[in-house]
């Protein structure tokens, strides 16, 4: 026995005392927990299999808005309609407005809708960014069916392997709009726009119509538009395994199906015939066919076929360093009568497949994801590219990223989970991501470029890295632990889905809170690589508004600027690592001496500013990184006296008062130590009833922190 064995044989029994402790846990969570990380050299080297599992239509609200810990229903910082009211209250056409509402229970099983909705709502492209600029059309344009959610009863496996791994709460899709602009991205790094192949399929469904994994049922006469490199085709290039596992019913969902280079392949040649194996075959391929002469499906629909054909892979020692899998139609959670309990039981035996094996659990990331938000509402506006100076400015190149004018992405945040021996212990990360950050995460690894992402992207989308802490892997136990087979999320789908379903939605007056437990109401949270400034003062001839963003960190960040009584915005802004940039608002533009901006960011980040432009305060905050503080340097230059009140919203870091005479300056420290380093408060001048500015985020130490402390308590303005 080689060393490397023998000391992962050593950590395997050093751990199997811990698993004895989790037997409240699904068996396959349970055993992936208890295997340990195959640390060889403690970096992203260790892993030696990467299996991506992309499911269909669901929002991040929609699935974890109730979920501890996370930025959901409970967010303290949720952008504001333009009636002021908060972004849950969605408008409706009759006046009144549609609050999020659960999806099961109301003593009527027609109401039961947690697994099966009773028509699919619309999930189109968004057409116009200006429509969409406030995010108050949820209701308009997607029905107010958009507004329901599903809680841990109704998604037990989900919430469980939450709570047990690492799960992401700023994962966007790709493009506002529906599953193929959003697979080629996961496919290939881009829509098309960013190679120049602009066209409609850039933002719709645009394909052959064949929603099989057979090639024979290909249409022969289709003309594809898709007419780049895959990243498959990469990784071939470098001698990296990959294959996509599907069955004879797919949904359509294998992007590279749709790619000129994996149609009308000669299996007769060798080639040939291996990419077909990679990209094309399905599991349960047999010689029948149907009376057209084309392949028939003969896989029962129970999945099963799909996850032998992975297991034989996993056993063999076959698996390649890259899997993509595709589900059946009803395992792939597409709302309308495809349960999400049938996508938790595809998870389950994926899941139970990977760690049969614990030397190859060891080494594998499972990363669940999905394509699109399939027509739910989510509260956390996207990064947007400016797509004219006017729509507002990014110090890094927004080409590939417009296309007919607009600005397609980021669409909204969706479900994301990865698990694996280096993301245990129930973390939450706010890092910004997308599709793309999954090819990312591959050429960190492998060392295979994809040339088709745009720097727009590469600036705004992380590549996965802060999910995981390969140096060491957390054995935490995780909260609300059960033991549920596989077969009861089909059952209980199953019982869900009998009779025909309502598409009357409730009257709902009170939020609904986010769960806590009997220790706190947040997740440990991974370092993010953020750090930033934003500022803002009156321009030196009274004339106009001024806010600076000067982005310090290591990653990119955007920005969405809000005004209340302005004839134009919102404005979004993207600054590059190393990047600052200052705006100015004419105060005439106002309408009145009076301003008032909101500035959103990564992370519950928030500026507030509100006043008039008579009122002389400087104000200007800085990120200490010694005392892991925020520094507040206070200059009036009035020729009055300035009674100044700094009210602490949420942390506890307690309010002050402070006299400023005129042509005076000061300088304080807000300490966040006590608080996870989050900071919330609120700066008002007594003698200016106008001015109101707040000033809240995250100070990233390079540590694992906590998430925000204040989610679900009452909101502040």
């Amino acid at each position: 026995m080689n060393t490397t064995r023998r000391q992962f044989l050593k950590r395997l029994a050093q751990t199997s005392s811990a698993s004895a402790g989790l037997s409240l846990l699904p068996d396959s969570i349970a055993k992936a927990l208890s295997i340990p990380a195959n640390i060889q050299t403690g970096t992203i080297q260790d892993v030696k299999h990467v299996v991506i599992f992309m499911q269909e239509n669901r929002s991040f609200d929609h699935y974890f808005g109730t979920l501890k810990g996370v930025r959901g229903f409970g967010d303290p910082r949720p952008s504001l309609l333009r009636n002021g009211k908060p972004v849950w209250y969605q408008p409706m056409d009759n006046g009144k407005y549609q609050l999020p509402f659960p999806l099961k229970g109301y003593g009527d099983a027609s109401e039961d809708r947690a697994q099966c909705q009773p028509e699919d709502l619309p999930h189109s492209w968004k057409y116009s960014q200006k429509m969409w600029a406030h995010y108050d059309v949820w209701v308009k344009e997607k029905t107010s069916m958009s507004m329901g959610y599903l809680t841990r009863t109704d998604l037990p496996f989900y919430y469980a392997l939450a709570d047990a791994f690492t799960v992401g709460d700023a994962y966007h899709a790709s493009v506002f709009g529906p599953t193929d602009p959003n697979r080629l991205f996961l496919f290939s790094g881009t829509n098309g726009v960013s190679v120049g192949k602009d066209g409609r399929h850039a933002l719709s469904n645009v394909d052959d119509g064949n929603e099989t994994g057979s090639m024979l049922r290909d249409k022969k006469n289709w003309k594809s538009p898709y007419t780049w490199t895959t990243y498959a085709e990469r990784l071939s290039a470098k001698q990296v395994s990959w294959k996509v596992y599907q069955e004879y019913d797919n949904f359509g969902d294998n992007a590279l199906a749709y790619f000129p280079q994996f149609r009308n392949l000669n299996r007769q040649d060798p080639i040939q015939e291996e990419r077909y194996q990679r990209a094309r075959a399905y599991a349960g391929e047999t010689n029948e066919l149907d009376e057209k002469g084309l392949p028939r499906n003969t896989n029962p629909n129970d999945a099963q076929a799909l996850v032998d054909r992975f297991s034989e892979d996993v056993r063999s020692g076959q698996l390649p360093a890259v899997s993509w899998i595709v589900a059946p139609t009803k395992f792939c959670e597409h709302p309308e009568k495809n349960p999400a309990g049938y996508g938790e039981s595809l998870t389950s035996r994926l899941l139970d497949v990977l760690t049969e094996n614990p030397e190859v659990w060891a080494k594998t990331v499972l990363i669940l994801c999905y394509d699109e938000e399939g027509g739910f509402f989510d509260h956390v506006l996207p990064p947007v590219a400016p797509a004219t100076r006017h729509d507002g400015y990014s110090s890094v190149s927004t080409a590939g990223e417009i296309s007919k004018g607009e600005a397609f992405g980021l669409g909204a945040r969706l479900p994301f989970i990865i698990a694996s021996p280096w993301t245990r212990g129930g973390f939450v990360c706010s890092e910004v991501f997308d599709h793309t950050s999954i090819i990312r995460f591959l050429e960190k690894r492998f060392g295979v470029m994809e040339p088709n992402i745009s720097n727009w992207r590469r600036a705004i989308c992380g590549d996965l890295s802060s999910m995981f802490d390969f140096s060491q892997a957390e054995t935490k136990r995780p909260q609300n632990l059960f033991d549920t087979p596989h077969q009861q999320y089909i059952q209980s789908a199953q019982l869900s889905c009998e009779g025909k379903k309502s598409n009357e939605t409730p009257r709902v007056e009170q939020l609904v809170r986010q769960e806590t437990d009997a220790y706190s109401n947040t997740k440990h949270a991974r370092p993010l690589p953020y750090q930033y400034d934003v500022n803002a003062k009156l321009s030196d001839d009274n004339e106009g508004f001024q806010i600076n963003f000067n982005n310090r960190g290591k990653a990119g960040a955007a920005f969405t600027v809000f005004a209340q009584g302005h004839n134009a915005g919102p404005w979004y802004y993207t600054l590059g690592s190393g990047h600052q940039f200052t705006e100015n608002w004419a105060l005439i533009d106002f309408g009145s001496d009076k301003y008032a901006l909101r500035v959103h960011g990564p992370n519950g980040f928030l500026r507030v500013f509100q006043g008039r432009g008579n009122t002389r305060l400087e104000l200007k905050t800085t990120l200490n990184l010694t005392k892991n503080s925020l520094s507040i340097q206070l200059r009036n230059t009035s020729e009055r006296t300035y009674t100044i009140g700094l009210r602490d919203n949420f942390y506890g870091s307690g309010d002050r008062q402070l006299v400023l005479e005129s042509k005076s300056q000061t300088q304080i420290e807000w300490e966040c130590e006590t608080s996870g380093h989050w900071y919330d408060f609120t700066v008002t001048i007594a003698e200016e009833k106008d001015f109101l500015w707040r000033y809240a985020g995250h100070i990233e130490t390079g540590k694992n922190s906590t998430s925000d402390p204040a989610n679900g308590l009452p909101q502040k303005r």
